[in-house]
């Protein structure tokens, strides 16, 4: 190919790195395994015959496919060896995530991210069977004795209950239990474990649980329902409010009944090993977790 478009031996050879001779050499024993002539030669130079012709658009496509090939077969190995796998809890905002994945980007261009919003029970599980690298949770439900995960601890906060301006216990100073036993509330959360939370805790202050439960696992229609005023709910104040665009409007109460301290940490498994780009990725969320929530976090916390 190198000879058919630069046409003179001499040319060709220093295209590819051979000597004239070594290249002479090579076209003459093609020439006589296939038993035709490929080029006619002059002291012009050499000019593709009608079966060298023939040759070259068969040589076209195959380097075509071998150079594709190679692109394919070099990206596949590099990004299966190659991949941040994190997974988040459903409260931690998105644009902690954008900014996080466009520094990582930044400098690592060619890595794939995979990113798992889930509770923290299920993070804990998908963790420790090597389905994600990293979890950012709520480690209140991590066993202390877990050799196999090691933990890095961000902040702690307290859960409180949340309404917005539009709802009708905002006016209040402090709700009673009482009041929001008469409230729809919302969980973030799909497990039964939530209503017989909610049951639990109006039992033991001997009064009716509350009628109306919404449980859903999308955090967006969960936040929509509380800045709508359609509902109330539990929530970590400094993440809620560092997620929620419209966080000045709500309201934050410390009901004694619902108090409950959360520590919330970065996860990993012992035994993965770190490379320079999960250190520089797992540096990148830590900073910018603890910069945004300090910078969005709610007056009076």
């Amino acid at each position: 190919m190198a000879l058919a478009e630069a046409k003179q031996f001499y040319k060709a050879a220093d295209c590819i790195g051979l000597t004239q001779s070594a290249l002479t050499q090579s076209i003459s024993k093609l020439e006589k395994e296939l038993g035709l002539q490929l080029f006619v030669r002059s002291k012009t130079g050499s000019v593709l015959t009608d079966h060298g012709s023939r040759l070259y658009d068969h040589a076209k496509v195959i380097t075509g496919q071998f150079e594709a090939a190679k692109i394919e077969l070099t990206a596949r190995a590099r990004h299966l060896g190659a991949e941040i796998r994190i997974g988040v809890i459903q409260s931690l905002g998105d644009e902690i995530l954008l900014k996080t994945i466009s520094s990582f980007t930044s400098a690592y261009p060619d890595y794939n991210i995979k990113v798992v919003k889930e509770w923290s029970v299920n993070l804990v599980v998908l963790l420790a069977e090597g389905e994600i690298d990293f979890a950012f949770l709520s480690d209140h439900l991590l066993p202390r004795d877990t050799p196999e995960i090691m933990r890095a601890s961000l902040f702690r906060d307290h859960v409180q209950v949340v309404v917005s301006d539009k709802h009708e216990l905002y006016l209040h100073e402090q709700p009673t239990i009482e009041d929001l036993s008469r409230q729809q509330w919302v969980a973030v959360s799909i497990s039964p474990d939530w209503p017989e939370y909610l049951a639990r805790v109006f039992a033991s202050a001997d009064i009716h649980p509350p009628r109306h439960v919404v449980r859903t696992n999308s955090m967006t229609l969960a936040t929509s329902l509380i800045n709508t005023g359609r509902a109330v709910g539990i929530v970590s104040p400094k993440l809620f409010h560092s997620s929620n665009q419209d966080a000045a409007n709500v309201k934050y109460f410390m009901v004694p009944e619902f108090e409950q301290e959360r520590q919330f940490s970065l996860c990993w498994r012992a035994r993965m090993v770190m490379r320079p780009y999960h250190e520089l990725f797992i540096k990148e969320l830590r900073s910018t977790i603890l910069e945004w929530i300090g910078h969005n976090e709610q007056p009076g916390a």
